[in-house]
């Protein structure tokens, strides 16, 4: 039994997709904030109780590091749902994986077939980094690289049948949200992409086009837009230092050769590790019938051209995270992908890859049962039957897996999604009490039991993480805003517990920041200090 009918086929898509939604969604607002979720959480709030969609600011200073549009997204969230839950705050991100996902489908589909573009969009869901980590989080970089991959297929659609107008009319205002949403990055991959395509389909002097100074007006209308009403709001010439040192930050220019040399070396081994285990399918790097499969579809050619091009950014950038370029995983998936599709069965490599995954399955089914065992043994009811039916269906899924050949990776994806069913069913929850950032959460909520009622301001040197910051900012519903001028009776403040106490200072509790684990204290001014 190796076949399967096409009825059977759609069945098993179904499967996949209502998987989707209990692997991205059951816990989601579970786990605790991280500093850059937070810092999109902050600024967003800051944004709705100022009253200010213009100007980002934490602490009700300005915030000059990102951009404003992913907070406009995340604030419309907060307001539509009343609330600043976790779960909330991160709904946009899995939205925009699953329209990700979903952008991916329809841009491949046109081009190398249905099967092809589905499991594309699933290989990218489902690989390591983005399942077990980015899915969970509320970050801007799903949205970010939704919008520059839909930019680079438009690209290649428009300039394939000369439609230059649409091409850099639609082209520049993808560039302009993108921009809106990260800043310089978005121009980087704008220019190399534009320089690459043109070059590619030999149409260079097309970049002189009237059309493209349409495009151009309308970035310059869209983003200037933005920042003339930025600059009426606050003139600071900061905004613009900072949009450029965000970008060159982790280059060679503050990290040094060495270091960066060392980057490039480790760089693609640390990237195969995030994309497993999907990255097996690296072995077909290493033959020649691969690069010739490029040369077959223009689309193909244009994608690798796009990944080459727009890689070494990154590469050469020391402490560049992975979901910097998401944007360029299902480029990398896709032609490899495609290049799987076509292989024999018999084919050596297909032998190797096919013994690969098989391990790797069997090492996750014994991962799940390690966890059981060892972390859940005192939730025994409830954990051993979620042990037991992910441990039942996972042996069926990996029967199906030796019998079915043709449907084997839709099934391992399939295994994949009930083994992230389960972590985010046991091992979210059992990690939620651990840390100083339960800790610390815990703090937030004793801190706001005590001010209640009371006004609550920050010593300007304290080293509060961003985390606390949103959490105390949300429960009081107002800006933690810091205090530069003489302390005040009556008015409670956060310091570093290491600063001695002041005149007139009573500490009322500590507690342990989870930034580098300083301790805090809350403390209240009895009388108002000596000037």
């Amino acid at each position: 039994m190796n076949k399967i009918t096409p009825g059977q086929y759609r069945y098993l898509i179904w499967i996949i997709l209502l998987l989707l939604i209990p692997a991205l969604f059951i816990n989601l607002g579970l786990s605790l904030l991280i500093t850059d979720e937070a810092t999109r959480g902050v600024v967003s709030f800051e944004m709705i109780r100022s009253g200010n969609l213009m100007v980002p600011t934490i602490h009700g200073e300005h915030y000059y590091n990102k951009p404003p549009l992913y907070n406009w997204i995340l604030l419309g969230f907060f307001n539509l749902f009343n609330q600043y839950s976790e779960f909330v705050l991160r709904l946009p991100a899995v939205l925009s994986l699953l329209l990700f996902g979903l952008v991916i489908f329809l841009t491949t589909r046109k081009e190398l077939g249905a099967r092809v573009a589905f499991l594309s969009s699933l290989l990218f869901i489902s690989c390591g980094r983005v399942l077990f980590y980015d899915s969970m989080r509320g970050l801007i970089d799903l949205s970010f690289s939704m919008v520059v991959f839909l930019n680079f297929y438009l690209i290649y659609y428009f300039l394939s049948r000369k439609k230059y107008y649409s091409l850099f009319l639609v082209s520049y205002l993808l560039l302009s949200i993108s921009f809106l949403m990260k800043g310089l990055p978005a121009v980087i991959f704008q220019g190399l992409t534009l320089l690459t395509a043109f070059a590619y389909f030999r149409s260079i002097k097309k970049l002189f086009h009237p059309s493209h100074l349409v495009g151009l007006l309308v970035f310059i209308i869209v983003v200037g837009g933005y920042y003339y009403v930025l600059w009426e709001n606050s003139s600071d010439p900061e905004y613009f230092r900072r949009l450029v040192s965000e970008s060159t930050k982790r280059t060679f220019i503050e990290h040094g050769i060495w270091t960066t040399v060392k980057h490039i070396f480790y760089y693609p081994f640390d990237q195969a590790i995030h994309l497993l285990p999907w990255s097996l399918f690296f072995l077909f790097l290493f033959r020649k019938s691969f690069y010739n499969k490029l040369r077959e579809t223009k689309y193909l050619g244009y994608l690798a051209l796009v990944f080459i091009v727009n890689i070494p950014v990154y590469w050469t950038s020391v402490g560049t995270h992975p979901r910097y370029v998401f944007m360029l995983y299902p480029i990398l998936l896709i032609l490899l992908l495609n290049y799987y599709s076509e292989l024999s069965r018999e084919d050596p490599f297909y032998k190797i890859i096919w013994k690969a995954f098989f391990i790797l399955s069997g090492m996750a089914l014994v991962g799940v049962t390690w966890y059981f065992l060892k972390h859940s043994i005192s939730d025994s009811g409830r954990t051993l039957l979620i042990y037991c039916c992910t441990v039942v269906v996972a042996l069926a899924v990996y029967y199906l897996m030796w019998k079915l050949r043709d449907i084997r990776l839709e099934l391992l994806i399939i295994l994949l999604l009930v083994v992230r069913i389960f972590f985010n069913l046991v091992v979210l929850p059992d990690r939620l009490t651990k840390g100083y950032e339960f800790e610390e959460r815990k703090a937030v909520e004793e801190i706001y039991e005590i001010t209640r009622g009371s006004e609550l301001m920050l010593h300007p040197v304290t080293p509060v993480s961003i985390e606390f910051v949103y959490y105390i900012s949300t429960a009081r519903n107002e800006i933690l805003r810091k205090e530069y001028g003489a302390f005040k009776a009556g008015t409670y403040y956060l310091f570093d517990d290491a600063d001695p106490l002041r005149e007139g200072e009573q500490k009322v509790m500590e507690y342990v920041s989870s930034w580098e684990e300083r301790k805090m204290r809350l403390s209240i001014f009895v009388e108002d200090p000596e000037p």
